[in-house]
């Protein structure tokens, strides 16, 4: 308005005649009627007054043209923000139908899945922990939303998700940028300008140091995070039913092993299992022992429960590499002390390394131990005694707890944890290796090796030594050292009843009285319970499973109920063939009777004490009679 008013009063002073050229448009179609502009100007003689008024004009028309360019943008903001709150107007429709409609939650949800497909790689310089296996059961593999590789023994569909922890990191990782790409705009990028700032800042003398350190901190933070399970935090609010980490044998985590897990996952626990042959092969640890790594399952992957590995490629192969036979033993007593104590040294310290870098919510709900073979020797001589109450219980598997060739010294061959922890020892009795009959600890020691010379080839007489408070040990009749080929069907409902019932684990037998089939898998042996209320340990001899162990519980249960129905009705039938029987006796006794009763007594007789006998019509054949004599009448 004041240079309007300016040009106005500049109209004033007499000049040549003016006209009116048309100025760009504002906006959109708006028209902008300027003040009169000389038509000619004299180039000899210019006006004061027009080159002031030139200028004004000038700057007239830049100030139109940047409120037209700021129109403009303003504009294309409202736009976006239209089109954004229409967007998130209908995800929130498709939200509230999913929720009101089932079946569309789970196909919605499926599409969120993370693919076992997606390109992984494996980080440099793999730690224990990044090759931690990890058994995550259903509830674990929806928070992730991972797609399923596994299932159990009988299974179709696979619900649950196995693979090592920096596999499962890298999956995340996918899940993580597909969410940042969908909230970064091209408008949140760096402008040229903030760049350059960024760069004069990076070159201060005082700023960069301090720089440094926060990268420094930074790096140290994430190698941190890499060296623990913060993965594992989403799974807090789970619910899931536990935690077990799990000691594979001297083979590593194959055969039974992987049996054990699926099998404990598929019940709803979370299983972390250390991997002693995953170290890279050109470090010391891989040069001790080490195996070539099968890669991620993949959805559509053959996981048959019955195959004997399914995570390496290769054979065994380093320093610690070794088979367990009675000669080599007896040939070298001293090398395989030593050997069978290192062994014992590096996986109790991967055991301290993992139960040290587990979650807080783990830690808060405690933890079960378990082993098998080699792993189970580890179990046994463990020091737990640093955690307290973290342990809830352990489990030994194929290992007879006794001073043998595996334990170099005796007090090796004696619980080297809590004796208040519940304790479950399973143990086949034809164990090729720590069997009571046949074995290589029986061989060794009756052929002047070392070991106990009355070795009773399970832990019953070591647990009630130490007084151990809470004990159970399950001899398996005609078991081997892989225990699933001849009693599968029998763990499953053991481990159940263990990870439910920990402390009452000794009255095992008596808690399975209430259903027939499975008290039918035990029977009584030996308990202290009823002379020593502090030491309750039982033994329990398991015969030899009925059913195949391939055939899984829902078709051995089906054919029990066909059995017991087939059954129930054999005895129905036989008490209605017997009441039959009786009736049958009964009537032929009742008709001989009535027939030896007619045939002694004579008609006169029996009209005696008939009270129609004198009524003429109840007079047999006299009414004939009679009505012959009155008729001729």
């Amino acid at each position: 308005q004041e240079q309007h008013q300016h040009l106005m009063q500049m109209q004033q002073v007499p000049s040549p005649s003016f006209t009116t050229p048309r100025l760009p448009p504002i906006g959109r179609g708006a028209a902008v009627d300027s003040p009169p502009v000389p038509a000619s100007v004299p180039p000899s003689a210019p006006n004061e007054a027009h080159l002031e008024l030139m200028a004004a004009h000038r700057e007239l028309l830049k100030m139109l043209q940047n409120h037209t360019k700021s129109a403009e943008e303003i504009e294309k903001s409202r736009e976006k923000q239209i089109n954004d709150l229409l967007k998130a107007n209908q995800q929130l429709q498709e939200q509230v139908s999913s929720m009101t409609q089932g079946p569309k939650v789970g196909a919605k949800r499926m599409a969120r899945v993370i693919s076992n497909d997606l390109p992984i790689k494996a980080p440099r310089n793999l730690t224990v922990l990044d090759n931690t296996l990890l058994f995550l059961p259903e509830k674990a593999v929806r928070e992730f939303n991972l797609e399923p590789n596994m299932n159990d023994k009988g299974d179709e569909d696979k619900y649950m998700w196995v693979g090592r922890v920096w596999e499962l990191r890298a999956l995340l990782m996918h899940q993580s940028n597909d969410k940042v790409q969908t909230i970064t705009t091209d408008s949140e990028q760096l402008s040229e300008f903030r760049k350059r700032e960024l760069k004069a800042k990076l070159k201060d003398p005082e700023l960069r140091p301090r720089l440094k350190r926060l990268a420094a901190r930074w790096r140290g933070a994430a190698q941190r995070l890499r060296c623990s399970f913060s993965v594992l935090r989403r799974l807090k609010f789970s619910h899931l039913r536990g935690t077990l980490i799990y000691a594979h044998g001297s083979g590593g985590c194959s055969w039974d092993n992987y049996r054990i897990c699926r099998m404990i996952c598929g019940m709803g626990m979370l299983v972390i299992v250390p991997d002693g042959f995953a170290y890279p092969k050109e470090t010391a640890m891989g040069q001790m022992r080490h195996k070539e790594l099968a890669p991620l399952h993949r959805a559509n992957a053959d996981v048959d429960y019955w195959a004997n590995d399914l995570l390496y490629t290769s054979s065994a192969w380093g320093t610690f590499n070794y088979s367990s036979k009675a000669d080599s033993v007896l040939k070298d007593p001293q090398e395989y002390k030593d050997m069978y104590e290192k062994c014992y040294q590096l996986r109790r310290s991967e055991l301290h390394f993992i139960i040290a870098r587990l979650p807080k919510w783990v830690l808060s709900q405690g933890i079960f131990l378990g082993g098998t073979s080699e792993g189970a020797m580890t179990v046994t001589r463990f020091d737990d005694q640093r955690y307290g109450d973290l342990i809830i219980g352990r489990f030994i598997n194929s290992f007879s707890m006794e001073y043998c060739y595996f334990t170099p010294e005796p007090e090796a061959g004696l619980l080297g944890g809590r004796l208040d922890i519940p304790t479950l020892n399973i143990i086949g009795t034809k164990d090729q290796y720590f069997g009571p009959e046949d074995s290589v600890a029986k061989i060794v020691t009756e052929h002047g090796g070392y070991g106990d010379r009355y070795l009773t080839g399970n832990g019953f007489k070591t647990m009630v030594r130490q007084g151990v408070k809470t004990g159970l040990v399950c001899s398996l009749e005609e078991g081997v050292h892989s225990p699933c080929n001849t009693h599968d069907n029998f763990l499953r409902p053991l481990f159940n009843a263990f990870f439910s019932r920990t402390v009452a684990i000794w009255e095992l037998h008596k808690i399975w009285q209430a259903d027939p089939t499975l008290a039918s898998l035990v029977e009584l042996v030996e308990t202290t319970a009823s002379n020593n209320a502090d030491c309750r340990v039982t033994v329990l001899h398991v015969p030899k499973m009925k059913f195949p162990n391939h055939m899984t519980m829902r078709e051995i249960h089906i054919i029990r109920t066909h059995e017991e129905i087939t059954e129930a009705r054999l005895k129905e039938q036989a008490l209605i063939d017997a009441e039959n029987g009786e009736i049958k006796e009964l009537l032929t006794r009742a008709r001989a009777e009535a027939f030896e009763a007619k045939k002694l007594s004579s008609p006169r007789s029996m009209k005696s004490h008939n009270y129609y006998a004198r009524d003429k019509l109840a007079m047999k054949g006299d009414w004939h009679a009679w009505l012959r004599q009155h008729s001729r009448g």
